[in-house]
């Protein structure tokens, strides 16, 4: 660094040092993505330019955004965006960011469309949040039709945001109501996918700090032992899906997993309870047929 004047490459050395002090368990990626973001170019351009040098406003982006990353801000509120499923999803604090781990739900409700065939279905997102689920499987399936629903105004409209940025208008639309309360019960809908906060207050002291300190605590914690809306939402799924229709919801702890099965096997509507596996062979949601 000579006077005033820093490069990419220098600027990436110092930044990576100061996220590894303030606590960052991935802060080389998060400065590349943050320096790329300051910038307004690729992480690719960062090592294809290594002796850029930076501008004053540049800099002073830049510090800014890792500011704010070293008092534990999630990256993907900082750059407003987050991938899943391939796609790239507008976020902010008012709603969950999308995990890999999701993506258990969005392949079961497709592989579950393929298996009936290409006539039209109908598919409801509950607690859509960004509608990450809700696009994923909309994106994916030009026969479907999808309700996401959300009790928060702030989440449906970065659903909606997401929505028309992808170009499913035709295809998705966001409704505002308490789980599925704002849908007539008439047992006709094909799927129900939920990510549901399922965490119980308990369990909060094994999170990360970040997400408490950051993410909507209503799209994360459940009650006492994590059941609270997914005991609401398995009842209501009941008169809402039709015969041979499926729920899909996200799990989380091992008890808390065996608490939904448990839920669900002793339910009049539902059979063949199954679990969800993610490429590692963890189990990320369960699948119940209503009878």
């Amino acid at each position: 660094m000579k006077g005033n004047v820093i490069t990419v490459r220098e600027v990436l050395g110092l930044s990576t040092k100061y996220l590894e002090e303030h606590g960052s368990p991935s802060a080389r990626l998060d400065t590349e993505v943050l320096t790329a973001l300051a910038l307004g170019i690729r992480r690719l351009d960062l090592y294809l330019a290594p002796e850029r040098p930076l501008a004053a406003t540049e800099r002073e982006s830049l510090r800014g955004f890792l500011r704010r990353r070293g008092k534990g801000e999630p990256v993907a509120y900082i750059t407003g965006q987050r991938e899943f499923f391939g796609l790239s999803f507008l976020v902010s604090p008012a709603v969950l960011i999308p995990r890999p781990e999701t993506e258990v739900l969005v392949d079961a409700t497709l592989e579950w469309l393929k298996r009936c065939g290409p006539s039209f279905h109908s598919v409801v997102d509950v607690g859509t949040g960004s509608g990450a689920i809700a696009c994923a499987v909309a994106a994916r399936n030009q026969s479907v039709r999808v309700a996401a629903t959300d009790i928060s105004h702030e989440a449906l409209t970065v659903c909606r945001e997401n929505v028309g940025r992808l170009g499913l208008e035709d295809r998705v639309r966001a409704v505002h109501c308490d789980l599925l309360g704002g849908l007539e019960p008439d047992g006709s809908l094909d799927v129900v996918v939920s990510n549901p906060p399922y965490v119980a207050e308990g369990d909060s002291v094994i999170m990360d700090q970040c997400v408490l300190d950051f993410e909507p605590r209503s799209a994360l914690f459940a009650g006492e032992d994590g059941m609270s809306v997914t005991r609401r939402l398995v009842e209501q799924a009941g008169s809402h899906l039709a015969g041979g229709g499926v729920l899909l919801v996200e799990v989380g702890t091992p008890d808390q997993r065996d608490r939904v099965v448990g839920l669900l096997e002793d339910h009049g509507d539902f059979t063949e309870v199954r679990p969800l596996y993610d490429a590692a062979r963890i189990v990320r949601g369960l699948e119940a047929r209503r009878v």
